[in-house]
């Protein structure tokens, strides 16, 4: 009876600590994807997008769509856009930032998770 006590404690803290650090790791990733969807030499991305959910931000963007509702796109499809867009679009004006090496794919990946928070309605 005290092993499995034992055995219920660890798997308690392990799913508590599990969790804390996904949490922690996504709030790292809505930061860093933040910074990039915002600096002109990364993402530059505020050049042509505004973006539904951060008002702290200048949102000038109207060449391309307004992002919003983001949440509801599955991730790897908003990654494959960013990296490159031409594959489902190839007259889009919309730069290939991954494959142009503007930006990495771990960068991609967090644009798209700050994009998936910050767009989810409320």
């Amino acid at each position: 009876m005290e092993l499995i006590k034992k055995v219920a404690v660890v798997v308690l803290m392990t799913t508590l600590f599990s969790g804390s650090v996904y949490a922690a790791d996504k709030a790292a990733m809505v930061k860093e994807g933040r910074k990039i969807f915002i600096t002109k030499s990364q993402g530059n991305c505020l050049a042509c997008h505004s973006v539904q959910g951060d008002e702290s931000i200048p949102q000038t963007g109207t060449l391309g769509p307004r992002l919003a509702n983001m949440d509801t796109y599955p991730k790897d499809y908003l990654i494959e856009k960013i990296m490159d867009p031409n594959i489902t679009n190839p007259i889009t004006i919309m730069p290939p930032l991954g494959r142009n090496h503007k930006i990495t794919k771990a960068q991609v990946e967090a644009v798209v998770v700050y994009l998936q928070e910050i767009t989810k309605a409320k």
